[in-house]
């Protein structure tokens, strides 16, 4: 496979450059596949944290972009305890504001190829974890219901660091084809990962996530 430049015409009669997959059949034909948006670029945000572990609700926020489009493809979490207890049930909630409280923590956000497009070195999305105090869930918007629901299981170990349990993938879920990706359009638009699960979380619990996310000018 390589990258070809294609150059089209815009509605101002302009050249605009854009790329154009070349496969090669099995008759050693070239095959074209035309990307339409060649400014898309990925990125993943991760963390490890202990949740507030009284009756934790929002633990883990997305925040869409002023300039450009948000496309969430991926989000696992995963974590161990040491205590047996009640384990978070996870929901994927679309919401319009934050709610209030939890002490803010910034995500590490990485940019998976660097030799993407010019301009794009920083994300503008933000994802944020909440530790130490209680942050309530937002403001749901697009149907109060959430987008997914998954109880999130636990190992009980006496060193958290030492669990084995692989992350449950939250989005996609495992065995569902991959479909749309979650698209936050504007400042205004968040994705939270919040337990729904009223009890108090487990001792000793610390959590750790992977959101994989691109940003576009669609």
């Amino acid at each position: 496979m390589a990258l070809a430049p294609l150059v089209v015409l815009d509605a101002n009669n302009a050249t605009a450059n854009q790329e154009m997959l070349q496969g090669v059949s099995g008759s050693g034909n070239n095959i074209p596949v035309m990307s339409l948006d060649s400014t898309r670029v990925t990125y993943r945000a991760s963390g490890s944290f202990t949740p507030q572990a009284t009756a934790a609700v929002t633990m883990i926020s997305i925040q869409g972009s002023a300039t450009r489009t948000v496309r969430i493809k991926r989000i696992m979490v995963g974590g161990a305890s040491t205590a047996l207890s009640i384990a978070p049930i996870i929901a994927l909630q679309r919401t319009s504001a934050l709610g209030a409280g939890g002490t803010t923590v910034a995500a590490t956000i990485v940019l998976l190829d660097r030799g993407a497009s010019a301009g794009y070195a920083a994300a503008t999305a933000v994802v944020n974890h909440y530790t130490t105090t209680l942050k309530a869930a937002g403001t749901a918007v697009g149907g109060a219901g959430a987008m997914s629901t998954q109880r999130l299981f636990t190992d009980t170990v006496t060193t958290p660091t030492v669990a084995s349990r692989q992350g449950t993938m939250l989005f996609p879920e495992w065995g569902v084809p991959v479909g749309s990706a979650i698209v936050l359009r504007g400042v205004a638009e968040f994705l939270e990962v919040q337990n729904i699960n009223g009890g108090n979380l487990a001792a000793g619990t610390v959590l750790e996530y992977v959101v994989e996310f691109e940003e576009d000018l669609s």
